[in-house]
């Protein structure tokens, strides 16, 4: 089993600090939902969210980046052999697992609507079937509890080929969730990390090649 954990992701509720702002109140009318019950989305929140958290505007608020990869994974062989296991972790320390049998949907904003279901009720079922579910948990504890080989993938890790990283069947990789920055949470002293790149990619794109190596794997040792 290959376990893809994104970890840091910008993904969270509009902050309540945020809640009184006047063009957050504006966009939630719009919508017709409170401000709390909102992902921040700085496509659209930009400008508030540098007036809230200076300098962070540019990374806070990316639930694009975690629906653009979960578009690319589900519909990856592997997830449709049932290979693969997709955990999200948030700035805020939610732990978010995805059934390798949920159908997202191909909308942005039907995505955004889901994940604001999600963190109301913790829960998304389906005939009896748990499709997403959200609990709280810090990162490190949660990667700890999984069984198999543990890395991360990282800029500043050590350069390697995926081919000599990607050894093992039960495996768990890590991967930030951000456009901009680096780990909030203390990877880099729990775990080995590994650069597979001279340049920065975008998590997609790092998923999509963890994946397809770890099919390459598994098919020579299977």
């Amino acid at each position: 089993m290959l376990r893809l954990i994104i970890a840091d992701a910008e993904l969270q509720l509009i902050p309540e600090k945020m809640w009184g702002d006047h063009a957050i109140k504006n966009i939630a009318e719009k919508n017709h939902k409170k401000p709390g019950e909102m992902l921040l989305d700085s496509n659209y929140m930009h400008t508030s969210i540098e007036k809230y958290y200076p300098g962070e505007s540019n990374r806070r608020g990316r639930p694009d980046i975690v629906y653009l990869f979960l578009e690319m994974a589900t519909e990856s062989i592997l997830n449709k052999r049932g290979g693969l296991d997709i955990f999200i972790h948030t700035r805020d320390n939610f732990i978010m697992h995805i059934n390798g049998n949920t159908n997202l949907p191909r909308s942005y904003n039907r995505f955004e609507g889901l994940i604001e279901d999600l963190f109301r009720k913790k829960s998304i079922e389906y005939n009896g079937t748990e499709l997403l579910s959200l609990r709280e948990e810090k990162l490190i504890p949660f990667l700890k509890g999984l069984d198999g080989k543990t890395i991360a993938l990282s800029p500043d890790g050590k350069e390697s080929k995926l081919s000599d990283i990607i050894i093992d069947e039960n495996l768990n990789v890590v991967i930030g969730g951000f456009s901009q920055g680096d780990y909030i949470s203390d990877v880099y002293s729990h775990f080995k990390a590994y650069r597979i790149f001279d340049e920065e990619l975008t998590i997609w794109s790092v998923g999509m090649e963890v994946i397809s190596q770890y099919e390459r794997f598994t098919s020579m040792v299977g």
